[in-house]
């Protein structure tokens, strides 16, 4: 249905909300999980970039922590979404505490793969039963990939296709998965998958591939391999018991859980197809080893635990529909919790903090663990400094190993290559035998060079960085940054209906990019973003922007298709864009308000405004005179420190985004602002906690100034 939200002040007009879940959810209790759709109706509708929230019912768990910790321990390994709390009212009603988890839609994937329109399916039995052809074996195949047949309409209750299309590419995947292994690490993410059963496997996360063979995501990244990705944590720490061929497990078991689990098991051949290659099944080891060891380091996340049991105890207190008492809710953190009610019946829950020591000891005591790995030190490249066309020699001093790799790659999205590491006096590591390694890779051009290494021996491996290849080492070539300004985003279009064609001709958002130099441009290295935490999203391509010309990319998350296409969309409701050096220095920037159908925004004279005649690939059509803006900004803002409102004063016309965060960096307020000369604006903070907030004022070119106040 249709509705409206208010989210932290904002409120979202014509929004989607429905029920989601499958055991969480049930039409006689009040407090059910949801969907929120911002955009639903309106297109581009977001809050801080967020278009959707998956609200889930704290159902099975009384800690209230497993899901937000499940998914915080989880993103240290592998890209797995954000989680955070959620307090869910419904006309003005306060329905509970949520835990609110990311969306693993098109921004997700874009940001972690690069492209969003690969092959993309929920390994999970979809909402609705499907009829299937009577051709197909008897019995249900599950949806842990076996391969059954190469009719994909056999898979209908198995898997939901999120993609639009994909079941030719996922069919591949299975069908290589179990009867071709050889050619696995060609449609598979081999390392990724390792990671996904490790973290199931220390933290006994069986509802999951690793348990029930289920909730979990697949997607197929531009290389043609694919991707798992981590979904539902709620049970996260042993909430939930269904082992697979195990049967129900007891908490003692699961503290004792075999780290092998499935490794012979055909109705699991992501595990035992891929434990069966002995350096596979050492690296899955290696994981595990480093889990173990960053549990130890982090006292078992207790603290955090702590952390987030302060933030959300009044809301759990207040909650009077959650599934279990508050009493549970402080016991549960540190020490199993017995329950005979609840909405599992008569069930123990084990204490996250207890349950991950034991679970530690145990696994660090086990003989498959007991062996020692190779050890990896003293890492260093030569030469230090790199020119685009260099060699590089990697070296580093390995110990009780049989073989080392260097594994490498140019691009950040692509599979990493591997080259082995010698000890033999001609690779720049010494004496021949003397226990150093080294190889010689090079730069090729490129603006960096990610890598890490891989050693093993007879039992074990080691990696460096632990995290690889999730965490890299990067060799950044000496490129020549573009100064700021050299390229402007001069115009861009949010909601393309009527507009200029693509290649494919297809009406697609689009930025255009304008040199301002008298110099040809070359485009390698700089990449363009809409995401501040990830300001290399999208690396241009190789080729020039002529002096004095404009460029076009296309921001349609179509990667695959000819021409320069963003991995990223506009969003219609506004947002910022900008163009970075390789090094993430800032060279242009362009934020933008909300934009209707075909209404571009641009730059006159360094100041943004709207245009409802674009100027494609060509000199913007400005209408109006305007003030450069690439000056300081002088504005004031009084009395500060304050006592519940306060003025601000410009003293200059100016136009851009004025915001109002915690020093914490919570947005507090925002509004698009254009001011005539010696405007004021006063404002009203008797609602607002005592302490210490950021004023920023930003343009349309990225320029921000910002102020503090105290509120008293």
């Amino acid at each position: 249905m249709a509705s409206y939200a208010i989210l932290n002040g904002q409120r979202f007009d014509s929004v989607g909300v429905r029920y989601k879940g499958n055991s969480s959810y049930n039409p006689t209790r009040l407090k059910n999980p949801l969907n929120v759709k911002l955009d639903y109706v309106k297109s581009g509708q977001q809050y801080e970039s967020f278009n959707t929230l998956k609200l889930s019912n704290v159902f099975m768990d009384p800690s209230f922590l497993r899901e937000v910790l499940g998914y915080h321990i989880s993103r240290q390994y592998l890209p797995a979404s954000r989680a955070n709390f959620i307090r869910v009212y419904i006309n003005d009603g306060y329905l509970g505490l949520y835990s609110n988890v990311e969306n693993t839609g098109s921004d997700f994937l874009s940001d972690h793969f690069g492209t969003s329109d690969g092959s993309y399916f929920q390994c999970d039995r979809p909402d609705v039963t499907n009829t299937l052809p009577g051709t197909c074996p008897p019995g249900n195949p599950g949806s842990a990939l076996r391969y059954i047949s190469a009719d994909s309409g056999c898979y209908y209750n198995s898997y939901e296709k999120e993609s639009d299309a994909g079941w030719s590419e996922f069919l591949h995947l299975m069908r290589t998965l179990n009867q071709d292994q050889a050619k696995i690490p060609e449609v598979l993410n081999v390392d990724r998958v390792l990671w996904m059963m490790a973290l199931n496997n220390v933290f006994v996360n069986l509802d999951s591939y690793s348990g029930s063979g289920h909730n979990y995501l697949m997607y197929e990244s531009a290389d043609g391999r694919f991707h798992s990705i981590m979904w539902d944590l709620n049970e996260f720490y042993g909430a939930f018991v269904n082992a697979g061929t195990m049967g129900q497990l007891t908490v003692q078991q699961m503290r004792e859980l075999d780290p092998m689990l499935h490794q012979n098991n055909p109705d699991r051949p992501l595990i035992s197809k891929i434990l069966s290659n002995a350096s596979y099944q050492k690296r899955y080891l290696a994981h595990i080893k480093t889990i173990l060891e960053d549990i130890q380091s982090n006292q078992a996340y207790e603290n955090l635990g702590i952390e987030l049991q302060n933030l959300i105890r009044t809301s759990v207190q207040l909650d009077r529909n959650k599934f279990f008492s508050d009493a549970a809710f402080e016991q549960n953190l540190k020490s199993d919790f017995a329950n005979t009610g609840g909405p599992n019946g008569g069930k123990t829950y084990p204490g996250l903090v207890k349950f991950t020591n034991e679970r530690k000891s145990f696994l660090q005591n086990h003989l498959r663990l007991i062996p020692s790995a190779p050890i990896i030190s003293e890492l260093k490249q030569i030469p230090e400094k790199v020119e685009p066309n260099d060699l590089v020699s990697i070296i580093a001093r390995i110990q009780d190993a049989s073989h080392a790799f260097l594994y490498y790659r140019s691009d950040k999205h692509a599979e990493f290559e591997f080259i082995t590491m010698n000890d033999d006096g001609l690779h720049d590591d010494g004496q021949a035998g003397d226990g150093i390694y080294g190889v010689r890779v090079s730069m090729s051009g490129q603006s960096y060079l990610q890598y890490y290494l891989y050693a093993e021996n007879a039992q074990m491996a080691s990696l460096l960085p632990t995290r690889a290849a999730y965490e890299f080492y990067q060799i950044n070539s000496q490129l020549t940054n573009i100064e700021q300004g050299a390229i402007l985003i001069n115009e861009l279009l949010a909601s393309n209906q009527n507009g200029a064609l693509d290649e494919q001709g297809e009406y697609e958002d689009w930025m255009e990019l304008y040199n301002t130099t008298d110099r040809d441009i070359s485009l390698k290295g700089l990449h363009l973003s809409d995401n501040p935490d990830n300001a290399l999203k999208y690396a241009l391509p190789d080729t020039i922007i002529h002096a004095k010309s404009y460029l076009i990319v296309w921001a349609d998350e179509d990667g695959k298709d000819s021409g320069i296409h963003a991995n990223f969309k506009l969003s219609k409701s506004g947002e910022t864009v900008k163009l970075y050096n390789a090094d993430s220095s800032l060279i242009s920037g362009l934020t933008f308000p909300e934009l209707s159908d075909d209404e571009s925004f641009g730059l006159c004279n360094a100041i943004g405004q709207k245009f409802t005649n674009p100027s494609f690939n060509s000199a913007n059509h400005c209408t109006t005179a305007t003030t450069d803006q690439t000056k300081d900004l002088e504005w004031l803002i009084f009395p500060n420190p304050n006592k519940g409102w306060f003025q601000v004063e410009w003293k200059d016309r100016w136009q851009g985004v004025m915001e109002i965060r915690s020093v914490h960096g919570n947005l507090i307020w925002q509004q698009n602002i254009q001011s005539e000369v010696n405007e004021k604006l006063e404002l009203h903070l008797q609602d607002w906690p005592c302490g210490i907030y950021v004023v920023s004022m930003r343009n349309s070119i990225g320029i921000t100034n910002q102020r503090f106040i105290l509120t008293r």
